[in-house]
């Protein structure tokens, strides 16, 4: 396999991992994305693509469904329906999706390496625990931290999250890898005094990752001796 691997500076040895989740782990996002067009279409009204992609990371925004219902007035179902409607399909599309090619190994190598390991979402803790349960890695985590925490306002790109599982997990931010496949992910990391790996995906890969210590085109690529 040809590694892609594009790095922006050099870095110290790390010491601990913290994963995104959405789209970083399972690909949650395009789900998402698509349960919301279909309700959009429903209407005779096309959801933007860029619009939706500089969400994606963060809890601080107006939500799609308060959006399509100001654009759509009178033509549109009850907000509950459509809501029930979006959480089906989005759930659906999920359930079926598998872990995204490389995690399964990095977690592998994140034991045999003895390092750290914990878990920093932007989405609640219903979600993220519901399905790295049902993957098997919700053990792996020493420390989780999620919007339930924080709340919205204090969502990526804002430090807090990766600060407080860095916390939970008692690790040191300086000697922290995060993987995210999002700007305001990268951002959050940053801030938090930790160094970011940008791993992005089709709603993702037009996002700005110069900020990033290296961008990967997919997980398969990176290798955690490289790091420590």
């Amino acid at each position: 396999m040809v590694r892609t691997i594009r790095r922006y500076r050099d870095v110290m040895s790390i010491r601990a991992v913290i994963w995104d989740f959405d789209g970083t782990i399972l690909d949650t996002e395009w789900p998402a994305f698509y349960a919301a067009k279909v309700e959009y279409e429903r209407v005779g009204l096309e959801l933007s693509f860029e619009g939706w992609s500089t969400t994606i990371g963060t809890a601080n925004h107006r939500t799609w469904s308060d959006l399509l219902h100001e654009q759509a007035g009178d033509r549109i179902d009850s907000p509950e329906l459509v809501e029930q409607r979006y959480r089906t399909l989005k759930n659906e599309m999920t359930d079926s999706n598998p872990v995204m090619p490389g995690v399964s190994r990095l977690f592998d190598q994140i034991n045999e390496l003895g390092l750290g390991c914990a878990l920093a979402s932007s989405s609640p803790i219903g979600w993220v625990q519901r399905h790295t349960t049902r993957l098997g890695f919700w053990d792996r985590f020493e420390g989780v931290a999620t919007r339930t925490d924080v709340g919205r306002e204090r969502t990526k790109p804002h430090p807090d999250l990766f600060l407080l599982a860095a916390e939970r997990a008692q690790l040191d931010p300086a000697f922290c890898l995060v993987i995210e496949d999002s700007n305001h992910g990268v951002t959050a990391a940053n801030a938090a005094g930790m160094t970011a790996v940008a791993v992005p995906h089709r709603l993702t890969e037009s996002h700005d990752f110069s900020h990033a210590a290296a961008r990967l085109d997919s997980l398969e690529e990176l290798d955690l001796a490289d790091w420590v």
